[in-house]
């Protein structure tokens, strides 16, 4: 029976044969360079987040800092809306108020809530994302445009 339900899921034709090669030397590839990637990134968004600490001292960094994906910094910053610092940094900046799936919707984070993180930290997180090709000048600049939107939220407070 299982084995009826696997050929039922394949489509008669013909194998993508050089896809399926070039899949594979990619990922091949791609276990060759990882731990080194990973690394050097993780290494950018330490650098980010010391540079976000220093300069706005009431940052949270939600999650576990010592098991979390390389090129994910999530943070809050109590008493200031997310929404107020995409509004500043949008044009200038790749920022999320939420997970990726959930692009477009607003509303409050099941995963920030059922951490049972203070309503102040869950409307005021954001998640910013590196990879590979990330520079340390795009961490400084990163860095720049939100001390420079919390400032400035701050000082019409």
């Amino acid at each position: 029976m299982k084995l009826h339900r696997i050929r039922s899921l394949l489509r008669s034709g013909t194998l993508n044969v050089p896809g399926i090669v070039g899949l594979g030397e990619a990922c091949r590839l791609r276990v060759l360079e990882m731990e080194q990637d990973e690394s050097a990134i993780a290494i950018l968004r330490n650098q980010l987040q010391n540079q976000l600490q220093a300069a706005i001292p009431d940052l949270v960094v939600n999650g576990d800092l010592n098991n979390r994906l390389s090129g994910n910094l999530h943070i809050s910053i109590p008493g200031i809306p997310n929404s107020a610092i995409i509004a500043r940094v949008r044009h200038q900046l790749a920022i999320s108020t939420g997970a990726a799936c959930s692009s477009g919707v607003v509303a409050a984070s099941q995963v920030l809530t059922a951490m049972n993180l203070s309503e102040n930290i869950v409307e005021g997180a954001l998640r910013i994302g590196m990879g590979k090709f990330t520079t340390r000048e795009e961490i400084e600049k990163a860095s720049s445009l939100i001390i420079s939107a919390v400032n400035q939220i701050q000082s019409i407070r």
